[in-house]
């Protein structure tokens, strides 16, 4: 028997999947940065043993790496990810969830082993939010340095936060992009303007 449908690749197996994965969610949303839930926990709260939960995956690693794709699925549908001020709502929420933050930097620093599941997951999830800024951006983040220089700035706010939690995270990502988002776009648009002995 194939390994989808020994985990559940029918319709049970799918719910039970999504419930499993809600249920790893808020336990993540209610922890602090300090104490992230155990298994034990996560498998008591959708009537499971430990291995029944796993049953669901392919490692914990796995189940861990959808908790924060369902994660980023849930703020797509609060948030309007299309617009800087969503993306800025976005951020600010994930400050209301610690625990949730705790993940996150945990599967980052995992990716750096190209061994790890983290490392695809994470390249994917780079990728796609790049291509966002790149579309926010429009031609000023067309050669790719502003957008690759957001997310790494974010990524390390977020680490800083872990250890200093009164680092505002979201305030000094607010001033990064008036240093440098606002006078890129307004250099593009300039750009684009004939200059006065052009209009002549």
């Amino acid at each position: 028997m194939a390994r989808e449908e020994q985990r559940g690749s029918y319709p049970k197996g799918v719910a039970k999947r999504a419930e499993i994965l809600r249920a790893a969610l808020r336990l993540y949303g209610e922890a602090d940065q300090q104490q992230a839930p155990s298994l034990k926990q996560i498998a008591d709260a959708v009537g499971l043993t430990e291995a029944g939960v796993l049953h669901y995956f392919d490692s914990k690693d796995d189940m861990l790496l959808s908790v924060l794709a369902m994660r980023d699925e849930v703020a797509r549908e609060l948030f309007d990810m299309d617009t800087w001020e969503g993306n800025y709502r976005a951020l600010k929420h994930t400050y209301e969830t610690p625990g949730e933050v705790k993940l996150y930097v945990d599967m980052l620093v995992a990716s750096a082993n190209t061994g790890h599941p983290a490392h695809a997951f994470m390249n994917a999830r780079n990728a796609r939010l790049q291509a966002r800024l790149r579309s926010l951006l429009g031609e000023a983040g067309a050669d790719g340095w502003l957008p690759r220089t957001l997310v790494a700035t974010l990524e390390g706010l977020q680490l800083q936060w872990l250890r200093d939690p009164s680092l505002d995270v979201v305030e000094d990502m607010r001033r990064l992009h008036e240093a440098l988002v606002l006078p890129a776009l307004r250099q593009r648009e300039n750009a684009g303007r004939p200059t006065d002995q052009e209009a002549e």
